[in-house]
């Protein structure tokens, strides 16, 4: 008899756990002004909501403004944003392409938002025209003006060829 009633009683127990409260939303796009100009759009194929500060993202993008254009935007496979400190996290082969031509490659980058600054410390491969930098870790402001290799840093510049 006893068995029986513990047995129920942890059915009970089950059935009276909270449930995790998960909204998958097609779509996403939040977007970052001061004042009345945009800094930055991050747009996203997907987003997993939930009771906590972290949206989940896949399929993103985030582009950085100047005078109302674009002039960086960075793609990646996932990553997330958190909603208290607006702290972005991209993941999962990032490309970054910026109008005058440059390219960034590496595996993970953060925005703080607090500084205002891009951060990685995977290994980063940028690109513009002849010239080719490599190295471990990165530092960047918004607008990727002012790039900063930790570790390692080496760079190619390429001869172009006579046309």
């Amino acid at each position: 008899m006893q068995i029986k009633l513990l047995s129920a009683f942890l059915i009970i127990l089950t059935f009276l756990r909270p449930a995790v409260s998960e909204e998958r939303l097609q779509e996403f796009s939040l977007t970052k002004t001061d004042e009345v100009k945009k800094m930055w759009s991050l747009e996203a194929e997907s987003a997993d909501l939930s009771g906590n500060p972290i949206i989940k993202l896949y399929d993103v993008e985030l582009s950085i403004f100047e005078e109302q254009k674009v002039t960086t935007c960075l793609t990646g496979e996932q990553g997330h944003i958190n909603k208290k400190t607006e702290d972005i996290h991209l993941e999962k082969n990032i490309i970054g392409k910026k109008a005058d031509g440059t390219e960034i490659k590496t595996a993970y980058i953060d925005w703080i938002a607090k500084t205002e600054t891009f951060d990685t410390n995977a290994s980063v491969l940028i690109t513009r025209k002849n010239i080719r930098l490599t190295g471990h870790g990165l530092k960047a402001d918004i607008e990727f003006k002012t790039m900063y290799i930790k570790k390692s840093p080496v760079m190619e510049i390429r001869r172009e060829e006579a046309k």
